[in-house]
């Protein structure tokens, strides 16, 4: 029975040896091109994969021996959106895969992997990391760039770690306000910002006419400016009511409404339409992509859109300034990309944050912000857009630019702000009315 039990046991031990062998040539596989593409697994497309990343134009190198793994090399993962992939060939692409490229030869030992993925979606950005940290953690990215909206998701999640612990790079003086803003959850560091975006004004530059600095102005013009007045964020009607000073919440963080402002902005939306600068077909429009659609077909002369929209059109003769407010007075919403890191092990964080602080340099992002179609988040970014015919009026905006709202608040006021202006754009209702039923909706009766 002893010669019986040892060799059961042995029998067992070897057992768990092989298992463990096994174990071991699955992870082996997983992090090597001979195993099945769990990455692909996980999204219908194949994404855009840079297994070692090159310079856009190559510079002879002798010396150097890109496909042989440097010893103790280590793989820095990174997630982009389609408009930021490195290999559509654009100039703004080129740059960053410069940039990439440059990083690399300063850390040999890195190897960088790019990888595209859809911005929203299953297979999105942000379920792409719900998904990949519970069914493939061994591949999810050290860096990934998100937009605010999803940068507050992944944060609340766990999804994305904390930077003031890691980086000192947001203590910088040289970020406009906005910029600061887009970085931040509550008290917290959660990204470093990358590409700005402001609420605008598009219009027709043939004709003589300048364009309309307040809201007198846009009535006494009386061509139709396109916004998405059914957009369930109410974002453009918010930002008019914000530009009067109004409040979205109280020094206790709970929602509140300043009626008088509100009221304001709505009597505006009536006299507008009366004078069918607001016709009511601009409640058909629920995104900013419809409402410029309608601008560019020349629906509408005039256009409250954001700059990325307006910088990545083919749009010809048309130019931006800044949104109509009641006093002629700078205000504008902003929004905006950031770079997240992924927690993983402190080595790799700490390489992440070293990468996202070396694309996000002024030297290179003034660059770069110009041929991308996205806005400086520094003041010395500017300096590459001093040719352009708009920058006098970026001087102004971007200074003075407000971060969205929160995502939850805009869930919760948007839809009702929406209904009211929607009301009023169809003269459904007054705009005393309307207001009523919407100060109802949020506080009840």
């Amino acid at each position: 029975m002893d010669k019986i039990g040892k060799k059961s046991q042995r029998s067992i031990f070897m057992k768990l040896i092989l298992g463990f062998g096994i174990l071991i040539l699955l992870v082996m596989g997983i992090t090597s091109c001979n195993f099945p593409d769990i990455q692909g697994l996980l999204s219908p497309s194949s994404p855009t994969e840079i297994p070692s990343v090159s310079p856009a134009t190559p510079t002879p190198n002798p010396s150097a021996t890109p496909n042989v793994p440097v010893l103790g090399s280590e793989t820095l993962i990174l997630w982009v959106p389609p408009q930021f992939d490195p290999l559509d060939g654009s100039t703004a692409s080129n740059l960053f895969l410069s940039r990439l490229d440059e990083f690399s030869s300063r850390r040999p030992q890195t190897n960088i992997q790019v990888r595209v993925k859809e911005l929203s979606g299953e297979y999105g950005l942000l379920e792409s990391l719900r998904t990949t940290r519970i069914a493939a953690p061994i591949i999810m990215p050290d860096l990934i760039a998100l937009p605010r909206p999803l940068m507050e998701q992944a944060f609340l999640e766990g999804l994305v770690l904390p930077l003031d612990e890691i980086t000192e790079v947001m203590d910088e003086k040289d970020w406009f306000s906005y910029a600061q803003e887009l970085a931040r959850i509550g008290d917290q560091t959660a990204g470093i910002p990358f590409a700005g975006d402001v609420m605008i004004l598009a219009y027709k530059n043939d004709t003589e006419d300048p364009p309309p600095p307040d809201w007198d102005s846009v009535l006494a013009v009386q061509k139709a400016l396109a916004f998405p007045a059914s957009d369930p964020q109410a974002l453009v009607t918010l930002a008019l009511y914000q530009s009067l000073e109004g409040d979205l919440v109280d020094p206790n963080g709970d929602l509140i409404i300043g009626e008088e402002s509100l009221l304001e902005v709505l009597t505006y939306y009536q006299q507008a339409q009366a004078a069918n600068v607001m016709p009511y077909w601009l409640t058909q429009f629920e995104t900013d992509q419809q409402a410029w659609q309608s601008y560019k077909e020349r629906q509408s002369t005039l256009a409250v859109t954001w700059s990325s929209t307006l910088l990545g059109s083919d749009s010809p003769n048309t130019t931006l300034a800044a949104v109509p407010t009641k006093d002629s007075k700078p205000f504008t919403f902003a929004d905006g990309w950031v770079w997240c890191v992924i927690p993983s092990d402190i080595e790799t964080e700490q390489v992440a944050v070293e990468l996202a602080e070396f694309i996000t340099a002024e030297t290179y992002l003034s660059t770069w912000s110009l041929e991308s179609g996205y806005l400086p988040t520094k003041p010395s970014g500017m300096d590459s857009w001093s040719e352009v015919s708009f920058y006098s009026t970026l001087q102004k905006l971007l200074p003075s630019a407000v971060l969205i709202p929160d995502s939850h608040l805009l869930n919760e006021l948007g839809p009702e702000v929406r209904d009211a202006v929607v009301a009023v754009l169809k003269d459904q209702v007054e705009p005393t009315s309307a207001l009523a039923d919407l100060v109802e909706a949020i506080h009840g009766p």
